[in-house]
């Protein structure tokens, strides 16, 4: 599983974030290598409202054990199933 980490921009106001802030986020990819997945992931953020992406790095997980987060671990398990899985850490950037 590839995990790409990166922050974006939110580009609307909803209900738990304000437009114009910088939030981290990471995602889960079933598909690799991460060269060819750019296209993908920057589709996958926007038409959920983020741009300006910012990808800081990316590496590949076997498997889910080797995560320590349950948020983190949801997503994974997400990302098995449906392909992607995205999380965004809500409090914004300074």
């Amino acid at each position: 599983m590839l995990i790409i980490n990166g922050t974006a921009e939110l580009m609307h106001n909803n209900s738990e974030l304000a437009k114009g802030t910088r939030h981290e986020f990471n995602m889960f990819s079933k598909e690799m290598p991460f060269e060819q997945q750019l296209t993908q992931i920057e589709e996958y953020l926007m038409t959920r409202g983020w741009d300006n992406i910012e990808i800081l790095s990316n590496g590949i997980i076997s498997d889910v054990k080797n995560i320590t987060h349950s948020i983190l671990q949801q997503a994974y398990k997400k990302a098995q199933k449906e392909g992607l899985a995205v999380t965004v850490n809500n409090q914004p950037l300074t």
